[in-house]
């Protein structure tokens, strides 16, 4: 009879008692980079199990005010913690990935919490990524303003040359007549006048250029510094070559940082919860009947014992 009445006060507790509703979602890593030994799935794990995520929930959905927390004492954000770790279950599933569980009196801020935990880890991951790639940005940028800088000191330099002996700025000029001039010379008769009308201009251009020079005393003073102006001009290339692969690596680095990513890959997306997940009538009836005749049966044993004991002491 005591069983029965057990039963009955269990049947009234799962009316009395405020359902709880659960929704689970199934995640999966993507686009992380794996450190040292641990797995991906391991890294989104601690990504998800972060004080940060249990922060961002509770900015995010106003948790004080959903269960009632006094802000204003000071152990609030603790409670609110201590509540959520009752309410949420994050695990690893043996195929390598993770399982979100989350629990609450309300089927709509259920599903929420699963879902803003996704978008959570997903904001997370990426507030370091742009940490971590706004610093390589910041840092190529400085490397590739001091390439710039000397290109551009490069650059002057060979302005002051040509405009201090006036000569060197003709030095290609100069390099591709002497090679139409030898290769008119090889060429035999296969020239045309029109050849040597057009050298001959050409050799006169260069000299009204550069102030009615001929091109001997052109060619001697370019022989003075063209070992200076050749190195120079050498270094200037290798210079600017470095520049452009400065500014490859910076624009790389830049478009890294500006991306958008999801780094987690959703295989089972949240649902809102339809029945709730507890209590469960057909195992609360149950296990409360069996409990109460577990400890009515150790009761009545221990009464048991304590009269047999009583009759040998009064005996």
């Amino acid at each position: 009879m005591s069983t029965l009445i057990a039963m009955l006060m269990g049947l009234l507790y799962t009316f009395i008692i405020k359902p709880t509703y659960t929704s689970t979602a199934f995640v999966y890593p993507s686009s992380l980079a794996t450190y040292g030994q641990e797995s991906q799935a391991e890294q989104l794990l601690q990504f998800l199990e972060s004080d940060e995520i249990q922060l961002y929930l509770i900015a995010k959905l106003s948790l004080a005010k959903h269960y009632k927390i006094d802000t204003t004492k000071d152990n609030y954000l603790q409670k609110l913690k201590d509540i959520l770790s009752t309410k949420i279950v994050i695990a690893k599933t043996k195929y390598e990935s993770i399982e979100i569980k989350a629990s609450d009196f309300n089927a709509d801020t259920a599903k929420l919490f699963v879902t803003e935990i996704i978008d959570g880890v997903n904001w997370l991951i990426e507030k370091e990524h742009k940490e971590k790639y706004g610093e390589t940005v910041r840092n190529s940028l400085i490397y590739l303003e001091h390439k710039k800088h000397l290109v551009d000191s490069t650059q002057n330099l060979l302005n002051e040359l040509n405009k201090k002996y006036e000569y060197l700025n003709i030095g290609i000029q100069l390099n591709d007549a002497f090679k139409n001039q030898y290769k008119m010379q090889s060429g035999g008769n296969n020239n045309s006048l029109s050849d040597f009308i057009n050298m001959s201009e050409q050799l006169k251009g260069i000299e009204n250029d550069n102030k009615g020079k001929s091109l001997s005393e052109l060619v001697t003073s370019i022989n003075n510094y063209s070992l200076q102006y050749g190195k120079l001009t050498v270094y200037f290339d290798d210079q600017v070559k470095g520049w452009t692969q400065a500014n490859d690596d910076y624009q790389k680095n830049l478009f890294e940082y500006n991306r958008k990513i999801n780094f987690v890959a959703v295989a089972s997306v949240p649902q809102k919860p339809i029945q709730p997940s507890w209590p469960k009538r057909w195992v609360v009836v149950p296990i409360s009947g069996l409990v109460f005749f577990i400890l009515s049966c150790i009761y009545f044993l221990y009464i048991d014992n304590i009269k047999q004991a009583y009759a040998k002491i009064t005996e």
